[in-house]
């Protein structure tokens, strides 16, 4: 049987569908000449490789176009679809094995030594993106299964159309990576044109996707008695309330943020003493185990911690009163996060604060010493993300 008489009882898409459709095919024999330039040229001489670059480029869509041209004038409008799906996922899957046994081996996410001797501030999106995902060998490696699995599934007419819709997460996910984690090279615009070809795959059976949809039937069809019907809308009422109240809440706790909110957030940084006097006396401590050289006051409350002088840390709990600006410390020796509260409430550091520019000043009373610390805020503000 021809491929035409094979294809003739299918639907085509139309022709901006088809153009689009043999776009993302031309760039995907582009991606695929280009990592065979790399592979066999190198990155030596770089005018070389970029006229192997455009020469590709040129020859690729051109092909494609005229092959689109050829087939459309002869009115094989279905054998478009075939051939640019055809072409789209083999070359998907092809890309999907290569990504997907480096890790299955565990030789993907390789991070570089001199990035875990550099403070966490200086690391390069990348360096930090690598160390997560290498971190641990068992997320590498289900990273690898649902790239090697899906990719041999697409090289099969029967299964492919399965394997994109189960790849659609891993490639959009890749996507993301690669979009705000600045990966940078060639794995930007791979990643950018097989998330378009999975998509394409995927759109290339709407008809069928609304289809299904339409059919799916979720009405109720057990016979409820007065009672049970009664309690089940009294739950669901609950529930939608209780989720009402949630979204309320948080946009509430966002935008119309309480006094003690503002003056929080206003104290949030990276605090460290420079100057400090102990009942009127200047004071300069040395491996000191009670006072408190930096102060990490973060977003979220459970996470401060501070750094004494003998640099042993400890969490510790910042209480605020908005109305006369009075503050409390408290040691947490239970840790920070999730884990019970202990509260060292003998320790405690009790006073008013005053914060001025990049200047903190504490006036208070621990273990009934008078002090008078004054801190400044150091230039560790979090980084701007894209959005």
């Amino acid at each position: 049987m021809s491929l035409r008489n094979k294809t003739k009882t299918f639907m085509h898409l139309s022709k901006t569908e088809q153009n689009i459709g043999t776009t993302i095919s031309s760039f995907v024999i582009l991606l695929f000449s280009v990592y065979i330039l790399f592979g066999t040229l190198g990155m030596e001489n770089e005018i070389v490789i970029l006229s192997a670059i455009g020469i590709s480029f040129l020859v690729s869509f051109l092909f494609c176009f005229s092959v689109q041209f050829h087939l459309r004038k002869k009115n094989n409008l279905v054998e478009i679809d075939y051939l640019n799906i055809g072409t789209q996922r083999y070359f998907l899957g092809l890309f999907m094995i290569f990504y997907g046994v480096p890790k299955l081996l565990g030789d993907f996410f390789d991070y570089q030594l001199f990035a875990l001797d550099t403070r966490l501030v200086d690391v390069s999106e990348f360096e930090l993106a690598w160390y997560f995902f290498g971190k641990n060998r068992w997320q590498e490696l289900f990273a690898g299964i649902m790239e090697f699995i899906p990719g041999i599934m697409l090289l099969n007419r029967r299964t492919y159309y399965l394997a994109s819709i189960v790849l659609l997460p891993v490639t959009a996910q890749v996507f993301i990576l690669n979009l705000f984690f600045k990966i940078g090279g060639l794995t930007f615009p791979a990643a950018t044109i097989l998330l378009a070809c999975n998509i394409y795959i995927i759109f290339s059976q709407k008809e069928k996707i609304i289809h299904f949809i339409k059919s799916l039937e979720f009405s109720r069809k057990v016979s409820l008695t007065g009672q049970t019907l009664r309690f089940i809308k009294l739950c669901r009422w609950i529930i939608i309330g209780l989720a009402v109240f949630i979204s309320v809440m948080k946009i509430k706790n966002e935008f119309l943020k309480s006094d003690y909110r503002i003056k929080y957030e206003k104290l949030i940084g990276s605090y460290t003493l420079v100057e400090m006097k102990q009942n009127k006396m200047d004071y300069s401590p040395i491996n000191d185990s009670l006072y408190y050289k930096d102060l990490y006051i973060e977003k979220q409350g459970r996470w401060n911690i501070l750094r004494r002088f003998n640099n042993q840390t400890d969490a510790f709990i910042l209480n605020l009163n908005a109305t006369n600006d009075s503050i409390s410390i408290y040691i947490n020796k239970g840790g920070m996060g999730d884990a019970p509260d202990i509260i060292d409430s003998l320790t405690v550091l009790e006073g008013i604060y005053k914060l001025d520019n990049n200047i903190l000043t504490i006036t208070g009373i621990q273990l009934k010493d008078t002090l008078q610390l004054k801190y400044t805020k150091q230039d560790l503000s979090p980084k701007e993300w894209f959005w």
